[in-house]
């Protein structure tokens, strides 16, 4: 057979199409560029690792150290727009950003009070948001301190949560006495609130001030790794608790905006071009105790798992107003347009290498089911892989359909 093909790079660019930097190269990076698509994004990622879920579809990729300040530095020189799919960057080279005049979503000072979690139940108090009763461990790694605040809060049982750099379960660790091991880093305890329900609200804000919550969903932790293993929306509660929960929503993305419009008052005096736009997505994770108060929990200042229903079960995904915050564009509609159930799909406890998928084809036979395979090159056990969503008419039967696929699904190593 005769003739030849012609391989062609393709390289497609829209002049009116805000260039976007994105920090990190994982799963919520994908699942935005994903969801970016139909409005001829363009988005770079910097990603520690390559191939990464995110840096696999990105338009362009940058190899290097998410709190490397140069690498940073690096990927904003060709970008319009800067925002982080993880907290674990570096907050002082988004700062100088600002400083000279770069737009960074959601601002850096924003990022940093949240990333110390410390600091965000300070802002939390502030602002008079109820959370659970909570003391400072002042030296970390001291058995005496964390014992000293462990009785002004009453006594165990009690959670240990470091400030910095926990994530997916990490950093946290529940102390049931004085002998339980405990963190030796900066950390401090809260009260173990007796929890009915975990819950959370997708807050969206764009730069003209609009903001918008996504309905409650209703979360459940997996006890083994200490993550999320699955999300209902709409959450089981009544529309008072509902409502609740959605206000506590926007007092929490309202207390961010007052603070940082203290903190701007305070570094405009130094950098006229500091001007942050306070937008982007904020997920707030809520507890429903067993006498009916909803506290406070974390807040993440990106999309969340909590959000990945909103892909299929509503107007406008979470994805898509994150990218339509970071390009200009105007909200869209955040209405529920079914239930749905999100189940995140791990590693087995044994897997450990090249992925491989096992029932694939016998879940995608249960009508309502949506499959999404994040790209990750290696399993280890109990890893975020992807996540499947099923809708259907009611919670009963998401919940159903959701919970037959995941007996199907298998993410084992080759």
């Amino acid at each position: 057979m005769s003739g030849r093909t012609k391989k062609i790079r393709q390289k497609f660019e829209v002049n009116s199409v805000k260039r976007i930097g994105l920090l990190g190269g994982g799963q919520l990076g994908r699942m935005t560029i994903e969801e970016a698509r139909p409005l001829l994004a363009h988005i770079s990622v910097l990603t520690p690792d390559y191939p990464s879920p995110a840096g696999l579809i990105a338009d362009e990729v940058y190899v290097g150290d998410l709190d490397d300040y140069n690498a940073v530095m690096e990927l904003a020189e060709d970008t319009d727009v800067l925002s982080y799919e993880i907290e674990h960057v570096n907050t002082a080279a988004l700062h100088d950003l600002e400083c000279s005049g770069r737009n960074v979503i959601p601002p850096s000072f924003v990022l940093g009070l949240i990333k110390d979690k410390m600091l965000q139940k300070k802002m939390l108090d502030r602002a008079g948001i109820p959370t659970a009763a909570w003391r400072e461990v002042p030296e970390a790694g001291m058995i005496d301190s964390l014992l000293r605040e462990a009785e002004a809060l009453g006594g165990f049982p009690l959670v240990q949560k470091a400030r910095r750099g926990g994530y997916d379960g990490r950093g946290v660790c529940v102390l049931d006495s004085a002998e339980a091991e405990f963190l030796p880093v900066p950390s401090f305890l809260e009260k173990k609130v007796p929890i009915q329900k975990e819950l959370a609200v997708i807050c969206v804000m764009d730069a003209s001030g609009s903001v918008r919550t996504y309905p409650c969903v209703e979360m459940v932790f997996d006890p083994r790794a200490n993550l999320c293993d699955s999300v209902l929306m709409p959450a089981r509660i009544d529309e008072a608790l509902m409502k609740k929960a959605e206000g506590l929503a926007l007092a929490v993305v309202e207390a961010l905006k007052t603070e940082l419009a203290d903190y701007c008052s305070q570094v405009t005096k130094k950098e006229p071009r500091y001007a942050p736009v306070m937008a982007g997505v904020f997920a707030v994770e809520l507890f429903l105790d067993t006498s009916g108060n909803i506290l406070v929990n974390e807040i993440a200042p990106r999309p969340h798992n909590s959000g990945h229903v909103t892909i299929e079960n509503c107007v406008t995904s979470q994805f898509m107003q994150y990218y339509r915050i970071l390009s200009g564009y105007p909200l869209g509609s955040t209405e529920m347009v079914c239930p749905a159930m999100m189940v995140n799909l791990l590693g087995e406890a044994d897997a450990s290498g090249e992925p491989s998928y096992v029932g694939i084809e016998e879940a995608l036979k249960i009508p309502g089911v949506f499959l999404h395979l994040y790209g990750k090159s290696e399993v280890r056990p109990f890893r975020k892989m992807g996540h499947l969503t099923a809708i259907a008419p009611t919670v009963h039967e998401a919940i159903r359909r959701a919970e037959l696929a995941r007996e199907k699904i298998r993410i084992v190593s080759l």
